[in-house]
């Protein structure tokens, strides 16, 4: 594995290979979940990541329905259900790569921050994260849109992955925190 986290008692402890950047952004990105749910209670919603697996499995559903169909009435009968099958299936793969380039972006978390008092909507974050091949500046993005006046806030941040990982590839919590904060 490229990086992994183990928690021991109240210590978390992140390696990373610092060298693979796919790892070093995935362990940034999970650092900031696992921050804000466990210090700032925040719930996460996963909508963006089921409308991704309800558009995957339409696709598998139709491959299976052409693969059952063939089976039971074999080719010269099955050919206009096949083609019709998979036409839907690559439309539904174009989709697929549409919705994963424009709307999921580089969107890792979308959450929401309970009202304290519990009487008023609670508060949507959306956050995106950019760590480019052989580039040390983490981008991060963070998006807040108020629950009552639905108004919109966005902070941009970057920074080096250097400040957030020791020379032995451990996320250091105690300098990632404050930066998420």
């Amino acid at each position: 594995a490229n990086y992994c986290m183990n928690m021991a008692d109240d210590k978390k402890e992140v390696k990373i290979n610092k060298w693979d950047t796919n790892a070093v952004k995935n362990a940034l990105d999970d650092g900031i979940k696992t921050i804000l749910k466990e210090n700032y209670k925040f719930k996460e919603s996963f909508c963006l990541i089921d409308a991704r697996l309800g558009i995957c499995t339409l696709a598998v559903l139709l491959g299976l329905l052409a693969v059952g169909w063939d089976y039971f009435h074999p080719f010269p009968k099955s050919r206009n259900v096949l083609i019709v099958c998979v036409i839907t299936y690559f439309i539904l793969s174009g989709i697929l790569t549409l919705y994963v380039l424009f709307i999921e972006k580089n969107k890792f978390y979308t959450g929401y921050e309970p009202d304290s008092a519990g009487l008023d909507p609670p508060h949507k974050w959306v956050i995106s994260s950019r760590l480019k091949r052989f580039d040390d500046k983490y981008n991060l993005s963070i998006e807040r849109i108020d629950g009552i006046t639905k108004e919109t806030s966005c902070d941009k941040f970057t920074k080096s992955v250097g400040s957030f990982i020791d020379e032995k590839g451990n996320l250091r919590f105690d300098v990632f925190t404050p930066f998420v904060k």
